[in-house]
């Protein structure tokens, strides 16, 4: 499809454009040769396509109001494809249990939220090392705290219920400061509950 020619004064306006000329047809080559064809100092990479298109094709997306259900669909669609062809890659595998796969999806989902949050983290900090390093920081302690809060109960009601020693390696704890709630605990490693 022919792009009208036109002045874009940010990527994120022509990358919209590309999308409503293509009505959500668009792939993260077409959009690619675009940017670079207009902004070739641009720094674009895949993970900002992915931005764009999952904040216009998401329920909850900053962009979803400004491209009609046609469009987002036919974005929508772009993916299904896109994963389609991704499945179909030849890989070489000897035996995949249901665990394993279910853990490459966990891995692969988490990989797009880090390369999203990333993305984000970079735009807020512009060129700026250390707020960049200060918001990294400030995501993964509110991470880390949130993990906390949801252990502490289940470390509670463990030690309530009489568990104060390690399942696995028989170590006794004297208080539940400092005892982490695990699935596996290696032998001679100390202060685990494993569940």
């Amino acid at each position: 499809m022919q792009m009208k020619e036109r002045a874009y004064k940010t990527i994120k306006d022509l990358v919209f454009d590309v999308i409503r000329q293509t009505k959500g047809f668009a792939d993260y080559q077409t959009v690619t040769k675009k940017v670079m064809e207009r902004f070739p100092k641009s720094a674009w990479k895949e993970s900002h396509w992915g931005y764009y298109r999952s904040h216009i094709t998401s329920d909850i997306g900053r962009y979803r109001d400004e491209f009609p259900k046609k469009i987002r669909d036919n974005l929508r669609k772009g993916i299904v494809r896109l994963r389609k062809r991704q499945r179909k890659a030849p890989r070489i595998v000897l035996q995949e249990k249901k665990k394993e796969a279910k853990e490459d999806t966990i891995k692969q989902i988490g990989d797009e939220i880090l390369r999203n949050v990333r993305f984000v983290i970079g735009v807020a900090a512009e060129n700026n090392a250390q707020m960049r390093f200060k918001l990294n920081r400030w995501v993964y302690a509110r991470l880390q705290q949130e993990e906390i809060r949801k252990k502490r109960p289940v470390k509670q009601s463990l030690w309530d219920s009489g568990i104060r020693v390690c399942q696995r390696c028989g170590r006794k704890f004297k208080s539940i400061k400092g005892v982490e709630v695990m699935q596996k605990c290696q032998i001679g490693t100390s202060r685990q509950f494993r569940i």
